[in-house]
């Protein structure tokens, strides 16, 4: 009757340029993982965003040593602040478990997430946490997590992001990421039927 009822999600889609093709198809397996991948079964998406949120500057980068801006002395800064408004929302970078949820000392309300291959986040000076988030929890990439703040030791607005890999400090801005896992074995026949159902 001419009324839109609803969105519907992207099921396949494909772009030529200069004579290659790029393909990508939707696909959830019975675990109900889903993602899109590529024709042979690779996923498109990285395994970790390149940004824990919407930004309106990098106030302060990863550096060994840095004036901090209240103790007025040099210090480490093993981290990425994101200066943004109060209130803005926080998203897990990548899908894992959150393992601390509280307030840390300076870093003011806090949340810290396990991801795979030995990897952490953490998120500081948050000034509430998103509904539900709580230790023990799993999140998905891109779920909001919590909101910007300035508790703590802060002069304002601000997420404090920081990322270790086997325990080390890493400088995020400067870190590749992978690609997502592919798609299971077992499952890749039913992707290929869905390929040649869509294209």
């Amino acid at each position: 009757q001419g009324r839109v009822v609803m969105q519907g999600r992207i099921l396949a889609a494909q772009y030529i340029n200069n004579g290659k093709t790029l393909t990508a198809i939707f696909f959830e397996d019975e675990e109900g993982h889903s993602d899109y991948y590529t024709s042979e079964g690779k996923s498109l998406r990285r395994s970790f965003l390149r940004s824990p949120l919407n930004y309106s500057r990098i106030s302060s980068g990863f550096s060994r040593s840095r004036l901090h801006p209240i103790l007025r002395t040099y210090r480490p800064h093993l981290g990425i602040d994101y200066a943004a408004p109060s209130g803005t929302s926080i998203w897990a970078v990548a899908e894992g478990e959150v393992t601390f949820v509280g307030w840390n000392g300076g870093f003011g309300r806090y949340i810290k997430i396990k991801h795979t291959q030995g990897i952490t986040t953490s998120y500081g000076h948050l000034y509430r946490y998103a509904k539900g988030i709580r230790k023990g929890v799993k999140v998905k990439q891109g779920q909001t997590i919590g909101y910007v703040g300035s508790t703590g030791l802060s002069t304002g607005p601000h997420l404090d992001f920081r990322i270790t890999q086997n325990g080390t400090y890493v400088d995020f801005l400067k870190t590749t990421f992978p690609t997502a896992s592919s798609i299971k074995p077992q499952y890749f026949d039913a992707l290929e039927r869905r390929n040649q159902n869509y294209l």
